[in-house]
């Protein structure tokens, strides 16, 4: 399983940060875990831009009533508390450099 956060931007919020208009924006995250053999969406979440990825990722693993033998993630997700959820699910968790 891949987990992974993406900001979201339509095409008005691109040319609002590339021409430094200056506007009140509320941005979200957009938080995917995905299967890397079948390459299917198995838990998504949306969080403010605020929130840190890995207070999320317990999460979006809670529910899932699959196995899950290994996560691979960014450094976001390489806490104390990611480890320890992990830890506790009998997960590898795999960050490269």
């Amino acid at each position: 399983m891949y987990v992974t956060s993406l900001k979201l931007y339509d095409e008005g919020e691109w040319k609002t940060r590339k021409h430094s208009k200056d506007k009140r924006r509320i941005w979200r995250k957009l938080h995917l875990t995905v299967d890397v053999f079948t390459h299917k969406a198995i838990a998504v979440g949306v969080s403010l831009v605020s929130v840190d990825d890995n207070k999320v990722l317990p999460i979006l693993l809670n529910p899932l009533r699959r196995k899950i033998q290994q996560v691979s993630a960014d450094g976001a997700y390489d806490t104390k508390a990611c480890n320890h959820v992990l830890k506790n699910k009998g997960i590898t968790l795999s960050i490269p450099p």
